[in-house]
């Protein structure tokens, strides 16, 4: 019999306007919309309580109809997401060794991240200006490479993923020859829209791309059909500093680009769709990011269904990977705690595999412990927090619901756009997707410059006494010459010749050309002869506080040069209560700028502030005190520092009242810095005035 039991049934039910009774009290006046509702940066106002009114439309269950709440009805209970690690191991035999130690560790799938040589079909003996094994990527130049890579790996078993560039059908053909008829799954990213996107250029016709393109999915439809050849990679637009709703939105304009070109090409949607392998980045925004995933199982059954294809069809398969905009370089090890929300938010909203970066993979080449713990992120979520034991964890809520839906409407718009502009390659074209991403990123950049958006210890609460990480020598050279030896003693042929086949039958004498010691820039030539090159601006891929971090970085060679950093003084007026909730603000303001800050224990009078700023040889004095001894302090004290330093340049800490901004001025003081204040441009400032930029 059911139980009609109410647990707390001794509380009374509030009602929303109760609550908004409550908040309109506790607000003091303050205005409740402008308090309580929050602008995101995909153009989403979010409400303050979501409630069951809200729930105006309905959700589907599991591995139903839209898929919003997962493509499969057990969810990760009957499967959790694979555990796709990278690994960083430049040389085959190296990367050997790591993988079959990490999947005994827990790691279930293998990522293969190629060096630039590889990824751009160039041999390691023949590469150029680009560097070999750069930060521990893998180098391939053959089907030995593989062979040697990936011995003793169960791969009908491990799903592998590798991420490539401007090519991928070379290294498909080395890595199917090396395995010699197994049944593979995982795939490869090949996505060369994103990598335009990216690099702002592609090195051959775009028509001949998508021709590549073609002759692999065709050939793992009727041969590999769990092994995908079709990439949707937007790491370069959050990279870029998109929106949620952008990097969405542009995933399915690439994502569709590629559909009409296979279908038009002769492959059938269900196949097509099967073949495509998107990668979403991880940021932040923690139920942004569940809301993104969830919002992209929508549009893509939606698109897939307008292309005419079936339920399995319209499934997703995605691999999320944790982001590189936000991580920084200072306070390090902050970074473990943003890969680990962002597993976790990756976790919830649904996905097949994560890839959890490494918290020093921006810094330098991850070692053993930074990768271990970047792996035991998620071996954690998986089996020490038990989220595998509930289907879908963010299914019902009513603000996960709502926001679903709503970034699904916005990053729909967004695509519809694209669309109209004639597809995502026009749009990239003309620089409309770059210069809407670009105008997302300033909006971003304002916020962390003035410190309403943070990014723990670089734009806020810095941590002086840090050492840097140390950074190994790099060892391009040497695993040049390695790999040059090696790549020498296995390439068979310096040519392959596949005369005018196309599609499966293309990608099949490229496969044999392989597994006779052709090497991947042989194979590429055989299918890739347009002599052409496809050029777009590219996105501006950056970090997100990475100009903070340069005026650290100025700072600290300021500081070896001269023995002492820029300084700024505080004046501190009165005892500690008087002065103190200022002076921290202000000693906070300024060291994320790497500035020495000078904070006394307190003044009892201007003359003892200004002999002890003479002192401190600071150009900047700020003062600090409270806004009911201001009125008599900051003249003052201005008067006093300028009378022993006509040079100095004085501020006072907070805004000042109207009524005497004027009798402030008159005393000589040059402004106020308070959490109005655009820190960047503070810092930018002064640290250029002092010498130092």
């Amino acid at each position: 019999m059911k139980n009609e039991k109410k647990l707390f049934a001794e509380f009374k039910p509030s009602t929303y306007e109760e609550w908004y009774a409550e908040a309109v009290k506790l607000l003091k006046g303050a205005p409740f919309d402008k308090k309580m509702y929050t602008n995101t940066p995909e153009g989403i106002t979010l409400k303050p309580i979501y409630n069951k009114e809200d729930m105006t439309f309905d959700v589907s269950l599991p591995g139903y109809d839209d898929y919003v709440r997962g493509t499969k009805i057990e969810g990760n209970k009957g499967q959790p997401w694979k555990i796709s690690q990278e690994i960083c191991a430049a040389l085959p035999e190296d990367f050997n060794k790591k993988i079959l130690e990490y999947l005994n560790k827990g790691q279930n799938s293998v990522e293969i991240v190629l060096d630039d040589p590889s990824a751009n079909a160039a041999d390691a003996d023949n590469s150029g200006d680009y560097k070999v094994g750069h930060r521990g990527r893998q180098s391939i130049s053959t089907a030995k490479d593989f062979e040697t890579a990936l011995k003793g790996v169960e791969t009908e078993c491990v799903e592998i993923n590798i991420h490539t560039g401007s090519a991928a059908a070379d290294i498909m053909a080395a890595l199917f020859a090396s395995q010699k008829g197994k049944k593979l799954s995982g795939g490869i990213y090949f996505d060369p829209i994103g990598e335009l996107a990216k690099t702002g250029k592609l090195n051959r016709s775009m028509d001949c791309a998508l021709n590549e393109m073609y002759a692999m999915a065709s050939y793992n439809a009727a041969n590999m059909p769990e092994f995908g050849s079709i990439g949707v990679d937007t790491m370069c637009y959050s990279g870029a500093g998109a929106s949620a709703v952008e990097e969405l939105g542009a995933a399915m304009a690439t994502a569709v680009a590629y559909l009409r070109a296979m279908t038009e090409k002769g492959m059938d949607i269900n196949d097509a769709a099967k073949q495509v392998r998107f990668r979403f980045s991880l940021g932040s925004n923690f139920f942004m990011e569940i809301a993104k995933l969830r919002a992209a199982r929508v549009l893509w059954a939606k698109i897939v269904d307008e292309f005419g294809g079936d339920k399995e069809a319209q499934k997703i398969r995605v691999n999320a990977r944790t982001s590189f905009y936000n991580k920084t370089i200072f306070d390090p090890y902050v970074n473990m705690l943003r890969t680990a929300t962002e597993t976790f938010s990756g976790a919830i909203g649904g996905i097949d595999s994560i890839t959890v970066g490494a918290f020093d993979e921006i810094i330098r080449r991850p070692d053993e412990f930074s990768e271990r713990i970047a792996r035991n992120q998620q071996i954690i979520i998986q089996q020490e927090c038990n989220l595998t034991d509930v289907i879908d964890p963010a299914g019902g809520s009513y603000y996960v619901e709502n926001l679903t839906r709503e970034v699904a409407a916005k990053s729909w718009e967004f695509f519809v756009k694209i669309e109209s502009e004639g597809g995502i390659i026009k749009a990239l074209e003309s620089g409309s997707v770059q210069d809407a991403i670009a105008k997302t990123a300033a909006g971003r950049k304002k916020l962390y410059d003035s410190r309403r958006s943070s990014v723990v210890g670089t734009n806020n609460y810095a941590n002086l006494s840090e050492k840097p990480l140390e950074k190994p020598a790099c060892v391009c050279a040497s695993n040049k010459k390695i790999r040059s030896e090696k790549v020498a003693a296995d390439r068979k042929c310096e040519s392959v010749d596949i005369a005018d086949a196309k599609g499966a039958d293309a990608m099949g004498k490229l496969i044999s050309a392989a597994e006779t010691g052709a090497s991947i820039s042989a194979l590429q030539k055989a299918i890739c002869k347009c002599n052409s090159q496809t050029t777009v601006k590219p996105l501006d891929i950056h970090r997100a506080v990475e100009h903070y971090e340069a005026l650290r970085i100025a700072s600290a060679e300021y500081k070896k040069a001269n023995g002492f950093g820029p300084k700024i003084f505080l004046a501190t007026m009165g005892p500690l209560i008087q002065h103190k909730i200022r002076a921290d603000f202000i000693r906070g303001f300024f060291e994320v700028g790497g500035f020495d800050v000078i904070y006394p224990n307190g003044f009892a009078t201007p003359e003892e502030a200004a002999k002890a700023y003479k002192e401190s040889g600071a150009k900047y004095a700020v003062i600090c005190s409270t806004d009911d001894t201001y009125p008599e302090l900051v003249p003052a004290v201005t008067k006093a520092i300028k009378a022993v330093s006509p040079d100095a340049v004085v501020y006072m800490a907070g805004l000042p009242a109207a009524d005497f901004e004027a009798a402030y001025k008159e005393a000589g003081y040059d402004g106020s810095i308070s959490i109005k204040s655009n820190n960047y441009e503070t810092l930018k400032t002064m640290l250029s005035a002092l010498g130092v930029l």
